[in-house]
């Protein structure tokens, strides 16, 4: 693998080290990098290397990363979020060491929780987007100002606990206190990972850092670690990401001995938006090296002058403009700073433009299932061994199986092929998607002899999948039908425009980046504002605008609609920062 000067220090450093980058620097491509020379060197085969993500969507990136390198060898690497680590190597192999956790447990999913807390704050006279906090601190206690806040998320707690499940903030906790009270399980760990590397470590929270640091510091042998990230783009500060110092991570890790590297250069953007994006933040300068940095590209921005009724045509008209330029479909971004943004314009896109491809994960009926066993099921079934994906669905199959394997005996005896071979010769002549879903689920269980009614958690997860499912596609009304072909295409590889959030795109390139809802309330997020300092907003506005306009390679569109308006009926305001530079667009 090919590596600047700067991320060839990095790599080849015998001791731990932390990495601090800007955007385009090849954060992610040196984390590979290190991940793959830690993988030749190890000839023990219970070793393996540890990549903590924020995302599964950044997980599954340097997955397909290093998958491509002769030197990959799955039994030698474990990647994945911190709430994955967690469950699989110390929750569910030590539950019997908690009571609260020895008489089983089941975890709750993303849409579950939001279900259930929804229902209680609608009980308790809250409104849809209050904030209820349900992080858990060191001490096992969850901070919540507001009394009415404090009281729903006693009463959240209290349903899980009545059906005997945690959601993923507790999965930590628990995780936390096993490691803290049975010190043999952090020793264990310590033992088997010989390199712990955290990718976007500005977005760790403070129970991730107490977890792994458990791990590190009750090692006999120490694990090497490999930090990386941008205090720059720390956009997860709301929700409890933490931007440790390298003074204050060698505390966290006792005697560490972390060194600092930097990258500094961009393999990105034009010269012009790497000064563009940096004036937010006030960085150094910032020299680009891609092989077009002398390009000017375009900066335009939209200050009021499209009306929120009119922003699907105006977004849709850029978009015919870059694809006539022969910028490629999934060369483009469309970005928003809140999901309830996305949904109806995509609809209105997809009608406006019927030959252009869109990947917007908010159209499918699968999104926020992410953390659903039957999900990766769902990938299985609707996707066919061809190039890349062949790979990708061997990965998705022992994902499966070891999903399994805890509780059904036979998963354990079934490689990812004969996994696969199960799946590949389901057939029905069922045109419906989710009756396709559904019947092929039950093939598969039938032929592994497993029986729903016997597993909880399977049973469960299994009437969520299609519950959620359904709700997504009403929430869309009919933007999709429920078809199998149509259901194929969400799982192909990506080739359209994409449309997510701003949080959705962070580690992300594409030539030309279109961003609407410039405003403020929503960047930065009233959560910031009211009540706050003014320096809280000003740092969360600027480290939005900074990973917004910092994806870009050559084009930015940035557009602050008219239009909307806050619960009092006033018009949302250009957001300040933006608003204040004096910047000469194209």
């Amino acid at each position: 693998m090919d590596l600047s000067k700067e991320q060839r220090i990095a790599v080849n450093s015998q001791g731990n080290v932390y990495v601090t980058a800007c955007p385009g620097s090849g954060k992610t491509r040196a984390l590979t990098a290190k991940l793959l020379l830690e993988m030749k060197g190890i000839t023990c085969r219970n070793k393996k290397a540890l990549a903590v993500t924020f995302t599964n969507r950044a997980a599954d990136e340097i997955k397909s990363r290093v998958q491509q390198n002769e030197h990959y060898d799955n039994k030698k690497l474990w990647t994945g979020t911190i709430h994955s680590f967690a469950l699989e190597w110390i929750l569910r192999p030590y539950a019997g060491y908690l009571d609260q956790l020895n008489n089983g447990f089941v975890i709750a999913d993303e849409y579950e929780c939001k279900k259930i807390l929804s229902t209680i704050k609608k009980d308790e006279g809250m409104r849809y987007f209050d904030d209820v906090n349900t992080t858990f601190d060191r001490l096992g206690n969850v901070k919540n100002s507001d009394r009415k806040a404090q009281q729903v998320e006693r009463k959240y707690r209290k349903v899980l606990a009545d059906n005997k499940k945690i959601d993923f903030d507790q999965a930590l906790y628990f995780a936390f206190v096993l490691l803290d009270t049975v010190s043999e399980i952090a020793t264990t760990l310590g033992a088997i990972f010989s390199l712990i590397c955290i990718d976007e470590i500005q977005d760790t929270q403070d129970l991730q850092y107490a977890i792994l640091s458990k791990v590190y510091n009750h090692s006999k042998v120490k694990p090497n670690l490999f930090f990386v990230g941008d205090n720059n783009q720390a956009i997860y500060e709301s929700i409890g990401g933490v931007s440790m110092s390298l003074e204050a991570l060698n505390l966290e890790f006792h005697q560490a001995k972390l060194v600092h590297c930097s990258f500094s250069d961009n393999y990105r953007s034009t010269q012009r938006i790497a000064d563009y994006f940096s004036y937010f933040r006030d960085t150094p300068k910032i020299i680009s090296k891609a092989p077009y940095a002398d390009e000017d590209g375009k900066i335009l921005f939209y200050n009021q002058s499209i009306d929120k009724q009119q922003l699907p045509e105006a977004i849709a008209e850029i978009l015919q403009h870059e694809i006539n330029n022969n910028v490629a479909e999934n060369q483009i971004c469309i970005i928003a700073p809140q999901w309830s943004a996305i949904r109806s314009l995509s609809k209105r896109l997809v009608n406006i433009l019927p030959d252009v491809k869109f990947d917007a994960p908010s159209l499918t009926p699968f999104h926020g299932q992410q953390d659903n066993f039957w999900l990766v099921i769902s990938k299985l079934a609707l996707t066919i061994p061809s190039g890349r994906l062949l790979t990708t669905r061997i990965r998705w199959a022992n994902e499966a199986l070891d999903y399994l394997n805890e509780n059904h005996p036979v998963a354990s005896t079934l490689t990812a092929k004969e996994f696969l071979m199960i799946i590949n010769s389901f057939k029905t002549k069922t045109k419906v998607g989710t009756s396709y879903l559904n019947e092929c689920f039950l093939y598969l269980l039938n032929k592994l002899n497993i029986h729903l009614k016997c597993d909880a958690e399977l049973l469960d997860s299994f009437t969520l999948f299609f519950e959620k499912s359904f709700s997504n596609m009403d929430v869309n009304e009919g933007e999709y039908e429920d078809d199998i072909d149509v259901f194929r295409g969400f799982f192909k590889e990506s080739s359209g425009v994409v449309i997510n959030t701003c949080h959705g795109v962070k580690g992300e390139e594409y030539e030309t980046v279109i961003a609407f809802g410039m405003l403020k309330g929503y960047i930065p997020h009233w959560g910031d504002i009211i009540n706050k300092p003014p320096y809280v907003a000003n740092n969360s506005e600027s480290k939005m605008m900074y990973v917004i306009s910092s994806r870009a390679k050559k084009n930015i569109y940035l557009i602050s609609e008219s239009g909307r308006q806050t619960q009092s009926r006033n018009p949302l305001q250009t957001s300040d920062l933006l608003r204040s530079y004096n910047y000469r667009y194209s």
